[in-house]
């Protein structure tokens, strides 16, 4: 039961999704956020994030069967029918909202559940098949962490939190078209207008470079927003800046596939760092 609530729910890519919420949150209040807070918030994010996971998987499943990447997913596999997946994941869903509504504030759960609402029908049922820029307008469910954060603290949305959204949707691009290089031919095969398929991979590193350009700068000018990141923040992102666009210039240059999955997997990194960064240095 462990392992298909695992499957079903991509807790890999959740714990990024916590982990950007967490920066919000202690930067949402003048002192430390409480292990209550911080707990409650949390598990309310991961159990929407996990039903997102749920009914996107829900609505995917044919396009999941013939994806070699997808194909073995509990719903495709058999391993549960689309029905209890899809009563499943609207059972979490209301179950998160009202413990984050009940426990934390209702600023917080609108957060949560708008990020589902566009993860759900913006990007997986309306742009996912429909332009290569699927990504680009439909990351957007990806980047409310940060408000979530603010929200559960001080049950507002404050500058600082949308300069956190705006790092995270100019991340999101370079992050899933270095996967959509890698898995081209997945892609490709299920009728899925990712830009490697539709552009060509020449076109996706240009913009891949493009974008972690446009994000490294939103990271070096969060320290110019808010007067609690010191000159740790700051050094700690000009290394990662120079680090992320170095690594995007070489698969610039070699458009190599593997190199493209090593990017996607080091951006998940450097987000992460960032974050950490974040919370360590507005508290020193």
């Amino acid at each position: 039961m462990f392992r298909l609530w695992n499957q079903l729910t991509k807790p890999r890519v959740t714990v990024l999704v916590l982990a950007t919420v967490l920066p919000g949150m202690y930067l949402g209040t003048s002192g430390y956020p409480s292990l209550y807070a911080i707990s409650i918030t949390l598990f309310g994010t991961y159990l929407m994030s996990s039903a997102s996971f749920i009914l996107n998987q829900y609505i995917e499943r044919e396009r999941d069967a013939v994806m070699y990447r997808t194909k073995q997913r509990p719903i495709p596999a058999g391993e549960i029918s689309p029905t209890k997946a899809l009563v499943l994941g609207i059972v979490v869903t209301i179950l998160a909202f009202v413990i984050l509504t009940y426990f934390i504030n209702l600023l917080t759960a609108v957060c949560a559940l708008s990020a589902l609402l566009l993860y759900v029908f913006l990007y997986t049922i309306w742009l996912k098949p429909r332009t290569e820029q699927n990504i680009v307008i439909g990351g957007i469910s990806g980047c409310i962490g940060p408000l979530i954060g603010y929200a559960a603290m001080a049950n507002t949305l404050p500058v600082q939190a949308w300069i956190m959204f705006l790092m995270i949707f100019l991340w999101t691009p370079a992050h899933f078209w270095a996967l959509a290089i890698f898995l081209k031919d997945d892609y490709e095969f299920a009728g899925i207008p990712m830009m490697p398929v539709v552009s060509g991979i020449q076109k996706t590193v240009n913009q891949i470079f493009l974008y972690a350009f446009a994000y490294s700068l939103s990271v070096i000018g969060f320290y110019f927003v808010d007067d609690r990141m010191g000159y740790l923040f700051l050094l700690s992102a000009i290394v990662l800046t120079i680090l992320i666009l170095t690594f995007a210039y070489r698969l610039k240059l070699s458009m190599d596939k593997v190199l493209a999955k090593r990017f996607f997997f080091f951006s998940i990194l450097h987000l992460f760092l960032v974050s950490i960064a974040i919370v360590i240095d507005s508290k020193i």
